[in-house]
């Protein structure tokens, strides 16, 4: 009966992710198409090249994997060998790869714009969250002591020679991510106006844009003079930051992003100056008695870069921030660490008679007050009292959620970030009732949730909530040792390496809040707003969930309840996508009814995240 069921299940299994899924994907492009008014990219020849690279991959790396690892890709009945040959020899995950380009090409094929800017980079992004989020810490666990080093990894941390397969996988890499940033930025810009801003002019001859290709011809030759596998690393990986950076920028701001192309005509292979500077790094780094010459070198192409490209002075500026953020990635890393362990140390309280306040409800205050504030300011002071009232309800139905789900003798106030998303409904029903237009308030606060979560995850650090798991790496990990901190008293990891998932939260919450904020400026439907924050956070809080360590947490068929939720979470942001919303009225602007609201919203999270009564038994009385 055990087996039947089980070829039941795999049945099952194929028809959903093989038939169902897909159609859902092309579904939801369909009903989202009036949303995207990015530019389509539309090529019955790439889109076709695309789907029959990708269903082939995909197609040798289930061959494989059923003749070498006695299985087929079902997470649920996952294949019983480690396997090591075909495509999984080239790269790590081909069946998701392939699919990824088969869905690229399909859109591409089609011309759906929605496929290719919604559909297609958030299912990318998804299958991601999977791998960081189950299935690297699955394949651990199953194949203990077993990896590989595929042909197209990064060149190993070591001060050995490199080889060519080493040097090739580099550039390889490098190339297709920086060609395929160039590709996006151009299709975004040629719908905007150009920016302010000229070439730098020097001498006339050096105003020729065929020059700019020796710039290129330097950048892709560099891992071929590089003499240590670390260096080649850090190369290939700083350039990967910078290119990054410079992509999101772009789409953030496409006048800003196009302005190290050519001035008359827009090339694909144009360079940014930032990737000229990662190359001096990495040449500089065993240069020897070459300095000088190398040096020459760079100024040289540097200032041909400058002299073909739209905005000499932005180029240079922009790209001179992109590389020190990308090459100072690590120092930046280790920086927010360690501040986020002085702050998870930090606990303060002073009692006043029956009444404790904690430190830690500052955070949480001050981050609603300065959302609120945003938030009422974006919409304008009709909205003060009902994004007050749905303020007020969310977190209300934040603590209940907790109590239900965490509530223990040793938690006597818990707050469930997921309870105030079901808290949306109540709080939607109270703003109806007072006659407000409650996809507004809704749509806003999906703009300024990243920015209050962000702010209100330092209060987690300090109380010791939403804390990692074990890990062995000192450049990862952070202590805790204030015996207030849950991290101590509930799950006993006192001086322990843990995973600074709170951090990770703040950086990813980060992200997401620029491009919502952005997005709202530029008139985004508000349907599209609420459903790319819940789809966003959701996809983040799902790998974050697989590295905490709290022991309260219940876990369900091997994934943890958050991760349950943050996938339901996720459909419901894909669903809210599809659904149309009038624009609202709105009227943005400061007003004195804007810090009222701002202030007793503040006021109001304080008291509950951050004030308590240590003295009484009473349900909801002590926050420790």
């Amino acid at each position: 009966m055990k087996n039947k069921n089980s070829i039941t299940g795999k049945i099952l299994y194929a028809v959903f992710f093989l038939l169902i899924f897909p159609w859902l994907l092309w579904m939801w492009a369909k009903h989202t198409g009036d949303a995207i008014t990015l530019p389509a990219i539309k090529s019955e020849v790439a889109g076709g090249i695309l789907m029959i690279t990708g269903g082939s991959l995909m197609v040798w790396a289930m061959i494989v994997l059923k003749i070498h690892g006695g299985g087929l890709p079902m997470n649920a009945y996952p294949p019983p060998v480690f396997v090591t040959r075909g495509p999984y020899r080239l790269f790590r995950h081909p069946v998701y790869w392939g699919f990824g380009l088969l869905m690229t090409g399909f859109f591409t094929y089609s011309g759906s714009a929605s496929g290719i800017w919604l559909v297609t980079p958030l299912t990318i992004l998804g299958m991601i969250s999977l791998v960081l989020g189950y299935e690297a810490d699955n394949l651990k666990k199953r194949f203990p002591g077993q990896s590989i080093r595929t042909v197209l990894d990064y060149p190993e941390n070591l001060k050995e020679v490199p080889d060519l397969r080493d040097r090739l996988a580099s550039v390889i890499w490098v190339v297709i991510f920086w060609i395929g940033s160039n590709f996006l930025i151009l299709k975004l810009y040629k719908d905007v106006a150009p920016l302010a801003g000229k070439p730098l002019s020097i001498l006339p001859a050096l105003e020729n844009q065929h020059l700019t290709a020796l710039s290129i011809i330097f950048f892709v030759l560099t891992p071929f003079f590089l003499k240590r596998k670390d260096i080649l690393r850090e190369w290939e990986v700083t350039s990967f930051f910078a290119t990054g950076i410079t992509a999101f920028a772009a789409f953030l701001s496409p006048e800003t992003g196009a302005q190290y192309f050519p001035e008359e005509t827009l090339q694909i292979i144009a360079l940014p100056v930032s990737l000229l500077f990662v190359s001096a790094t990495a040449l500089f780094r065993h240069s020897g008695k070459m300095t000088a010459v190398l040096f020459i070198i760079i100024f040289s192409l540097i200032v041909i870069q400058l002299s073909n490209c739209r905005s000499a002075l932005l180029n240079l500026i922009s790209s001179i921030i992109v590389f020190i953020l990308s090459s100072s990635r690590m120092g930046i890393w280790n920086f927010l660490r360690k501040m986020a362990e002085k702050i998870a140390n930090s606990w303060k309280e002073w009692i006043f008679g029956k009444i404790r306040v904690i430190n830690h409800g500052f955070y949480v205050g001050i981050g609603t007050f300065a959302g609120i504030l945003l938030a009422v300011t974006l919409t304008g002071k009709e909205y003060a009292l009902p994004i007050l009232l749905f303020t007020l309800i969310v977190n209300t139905c934040a603590g209940l959620w907790a109590q239900v789900i965490e509530g223990s003798s040793k938690l006597k106030r818990p707050f469930g970030y997921y309870g105030g998303l079901f808290g949306i409904v109540f709080g939607g029903l109270a703003v109806w009732a007072v006659g407000s237009d409650v996809w507004a308030v809704i749509g806003v606060g999906a703009v300024v949730m990243p920015w209050i979560q962000g702010i209100g995850r330092l209060r987690c650090l300090v109380n010791g909530c939403c804390h990692g798991r074990r890990t062995e790496d000192p450049a990862i990990g952070i202590r805790y040792f204030h015996p207030r901190s849950r991290v101590c008293n509930i799950s006993g990891l006192k001086g322990e390496l843990v995973h600074p998932t709170q951090l990770y939260a703040i950086l990813w919450l980060t992200i997401v809040g620029i491009l919502l904020l952005t997005l709202w400026f530029r008139g985004c439907p508000i349907e599209l707003l609420i459903g790319l924050y819940l789809i966003l956070t959701s996809l983040g809080r799902f790998v974050e969930e697989s590295l905490r360590g709290e022991v309260q947490t219940p876990v369900f068929l091997g994934l943890h309840l958050y991760q349950w939720t943050a996938i339901i979470s996720l459909v419901a942001g894909i669903v809210m996508t599809t659904v149309h919303v009038d624009p609202p009225v709105l009227n943005p602007g400061f007003s004195t009814g804007s810090l009222v609201s701002a202030l007793v919203s503040g006021l109001f999270v304080f008291f509950a995240m951050g004030v308590d009564f240590p003295y009484s038994n009473a349900r909801f009385s002590r926050l420790v």
